[in-house]
């Protein structure tokens, strides 16, 4: 049996959403081959130019601007994040993928994935099985299309959302957003304290900016920093270059040690040694702090979906909401200096975490292969 996991880099959380769903579905089908492409990776440079380097200088340099489009794409029910030639002409690696992989299921995490899919069906290049596996607590009519076999969602509100579009309800498994296995596993703080050369006698804050912008993390570092606290910051800057040297300009005090860090996969182990988490609220961000029980403070929320994850989370007790950097740092050193809220929002986050999502997703997606004549051994359904 043959599975492409189809994704687009828009920051980092598609991709680790890819990257988790491939490894489960392995797990649970050993014998099949299971592939993971990245659209953009192989893109043509104009395409990239013309659909993914905008969205990163609106929302960069122009959120609200952002905000309307999006909203406007929702009302105006769009059916389509670029015109279908421009997929076929941008993206050809990806057909070229689909047709020699020939695969028996193909598992969207993203929605120009879903395009993509629907685009290579409705071209007879494969009848595979498509799954979309939507990572935020918010859709858009896009996901939706006849030939889509299976949605993969967060909550309740995604399946309400879906349906009023014209998905149909069975189709869909509300499960949560997938994260990976490392973050239900148990990590020693000490072991990692010392990994990292942390004190063992000051809290620590993690800031997370997304893995690729926009964000203002060096801001809010530098609130941090001025406060004098008693704390120790490891702020990971992921793949945005920009940032890490913003972050390296700054000045840490003996008292509050910064320590920056580029792409890592020990997020796990960090957000179980932090106290509090700064963040922008994507969705994988969100439910991998909510497996570990981490309170949140969220700032620099994208307009849209980000938006929404941070609004779930703000109903459920889980973090807070902030408007700037100021605001941001004063509102993390406040939660440091109170346990019993620290407490109280980590039981929430705990309430609220789905650490089997990503179990669900890939015995829901290889039990529909199974329901159509394919063979899977390892599958349950």
């Amino acid at each position: 049996m043959k599975i492409l996991v189809l994704t687009l880099s828009f920051g980092s959380g598609h991709v680790r959403a890819a990257e988790v769903i491939a490894s489960e579905l392995k797990q649970q089908a050993p014998n099949a081959d299971v592939l993971i492409v990245d659209a953009l990776a192989g893109c043509r440079t104009l395409f990239r130019a013309g659909y993914v380097w905008p969205y990163w200088a609106v929302v960069r340099y122009a959120p609200g601007l952002w905000a309307r489009y999006f909203a406007a794409r929702v009302s105006r029910m769009d059916q389509q994040t670029a015109p279908a030639w421009a997929f076929r002409w941008g993206c050809p690696r990806v057909f070229k993928a689909i047709s020699e992989s020939a695969p028996d299921l193909i598992v969207a995490t993203e929605v120009a994935a879903c395009e993509l899919a629907v685009l290579a069906k409705r071209a007879g290049l494969t009848n595979a099985r498509l799954v979309n596996v939507i990572t935020d607590h918010e859709a858009e009519p896009v996901w939706v299309k006849p030939e889509v076999d299976g949605y993969a969602v967060a909550d309740e509100g995604v399946r309400t959302a879906l349906s009023s579009w014209g998905a149909a309800t069975n189709k869909m498994l509300v499960c949560g957003i997938p994260t990976d296995p490392d973050f239900r596993a148990l990590h020693d703080q000490r072991e990692t304290r010392t990994r990292y050369g942390l004190l063992d006698d000051a809290p620590v804050v993690l800031l997370m900016g997304g893995g690729m912008g926009p964000t203002h993390m060096d801001e809010v570092a530098a609130f941090l920093l001025k406060s004098g606290q008693r704390i120790q910051i490891i702020a990971i800057a992921g793949r945005d270059r920009r940032m890490r040297r913003r972050l390296d300009r700054l000045h840490p005090l003996p008292r509050i040690p910064l320590r920056i860090l580029d792409w890592t996969d020990d997020i796990a182990a960090l957000m179980q040694t932090a106290s509090v988490l700064i963040t922008k609220p994507g969705g994988l961000t969100t439910a991998e702090a909510a497996v570990c029980g981490l309170p949140l403070v969220m700032f620099d929320a994208i307009p849209g979906p980000e938006e929404r994850n941070a609004a779930r989370l703000l109903a459920a007790g889980a973090g807070v909401m902030t408007s700037n950097a100021s605001d941001t740092a004063a509102a993390a050193l406040a939660l440091l200096d109170d346990e019993q809220m620290r407490r109280r929002m980590s039981s929430c986050a705990a309430m609220h975490a789905r650490p089997e999502a990503s179990v669900l997703i890939a015995q829901y997606a290889l039990a529909g292969l199974m329901r159509t004549g394919a063979r899977v051994r390892g599958a349950t359904a």
